[in-house]
Order: C-alpha cells, then sequence, then structure tokens
C-alpha cells in the first residue's frame, strides 16, 4: 500500500467515524429531548391532577362570606392571611402568573390556593408551583408542588345562552353586578400550565367542572 492509498483510507475512516460520532450526539440529543418531555409532562399533570381535584370540591362553608373559589391576576398568595392575595409585577410576577384559591365544607382540607413563585439565585432560579393550605393549628404552610414552571394562567366559565363563555380573573365581580359575573356563578375553571426544562418546554391546559354549588344564596 503507497502513500497515497494510506492517505485514502484514512480520510474514509476519519468521514465514517465522524458520521458515527454525529449521530451518537443527535441519538444522545434526542432520548436527552424526550426524557426531559417525559419529566415535565409527568409533573405537570401531578400539579393539574392536584388543582383539579380542589377546584372539583369547592363548596363556601356554611355561614362564610368567602366564595368558593377566587382567582386574582399577576397574584401570589398572602403568608399572613387565607384567602388573600399579593399583586405582583414585572419578573416577580412569573410571566403575570394567575393565583386561585377555594373553599370547602369539609373541615380537614377546607382551604387550598395555587400560586407560582421563583426561588433559587442567578442561573439557578426556577419557576416553582406551590400549594399552600392551613395546618392542624390553622397557620398557613405553603407545600413546593413542582418546579420548571414558567406561568400558570387561569380563566372562569359561566354558563351563557346555553354555552360556557370564558372570562380573566379581573373580568369578574366580587360583588352581585349586572355589568360582570360574580365569583358565585362560576361553573368552570380552564387552566394553562406552561414549563421549561434547560431548552425543552411543554404547555398543557386542562378545564375543570366544580360540582358542588354554593351552600349561599
Amino acid at each position: 500500500m503507497n502513500l497515497l492509498e494510506i492517505l485514502i483510507s484514512s480520510l474514509a475512516g476519519s468521514l465514517i467515524l465522524m458520521n458515527l460520532t454525529q449521530s451518537g450526539h443527535q441519538i444522545y440529543a434526542s432520548l436527552d429531548q424526550q426524557a426531559a418531555k417525559v419529566t415535565l409532562q409527568s409533573e405537570a399533570l401531578q400539579a393539574l391532577q392536584m388543582m383539579g381535584e380542589a377546584i372539583q370540591m369547592a363548596s363556601t362553608p356554611k355561614g362564610s362570606k368567602i366564595p368558593r373559589l377566587m382567582i386574582k391576576d399577576s397574584a401570589s398568595m398572602s403568608n399572613a392571611q387565607a384567602g388573600q392575595f399579593q399583586i405582583r409585577k414585572g419578573s416577580a410576577s412569573m410571566d403575570s402568573s394567575d393565583a386561585f384559591f377555594t373553599t370547602n365544607k369539609e373541615e380537614e382540607m377546607n382551604y387550598r390556593a395555587f400560586f407560582v413563585q421563583m426561588q433559587g439565585h442567578h442561573q439557578q432560579r426556577d419557576g416553582v408551583l406551590y400549594l399552600q393550605t392551613k395546618n392542624k393549628k390553622s397557620q398557613l404552610q405553603n407545600d413546593a408542588l413542582i418546579g420548571h414552571v414558567q406561568s400558570m394562567q387561569i380563566q372562569a366559565g359561566f354558563k351563557q345562552n346555553g354555552s360556557i363563555q370564558w372570562y380573566e380573573p379581573y373580568q369578574i365581580s366580587e360583588r352581585a353586578s349586572k355589568n360582570n359575573p360574580h365569583w358565585k356563578a362560576v361553573k368552570a375553571i380552564k387552566i394553562h400550565l406552561k414549563l421549561q426544562k434547560g431548552r425543552h418546554s411543554l404547555e398543557l391546559e386542562k378545564i375543570y367542572a366544580l360540582r358542588h354549588p354554593s351552600t349561599n344564596p
């Protein structure tokens, strides 16, 4: 074998090795993408299930003036008083993420609230979905449910002319009004979650009907 044949053979081997390396990177990237999507989907479905249970079981406790469900635009929950929102602006609002709470006649889980908040520092900052409840001493506590949350957008559905019409939280009145629907008339909730893990993203939307009517007129 002369020098030219050796060079040609080496070049061919290098090209084959480059193709194998490139294919390996593509396979790894594909597997990484699939693993990230599975993780994000699993986390999102877990969170949606918990929020759905709270929504579907919402009912106003007897004698309570607090509605069975309320949503607030670009907000988190107060750590001082149940059912109180904290309005946030800018990057702290987590892409204008909404927050909501539900009440229930059952004493064990009579209050549940969900909101998104950024935690961590610098490059390790991550959006976290929190569940706020009351402990046995009726003190508020926040438990992290899932990470990688970019935003949570919520709409409320009202039955009008035989179909469900969707409203943004700011369009709903906290007092009786002829011009705007009232929280007590909410029939369904639509939740849109956006998650991001590295370069991989996922968006899920789910609609839940409120099963139990309010005990208040």
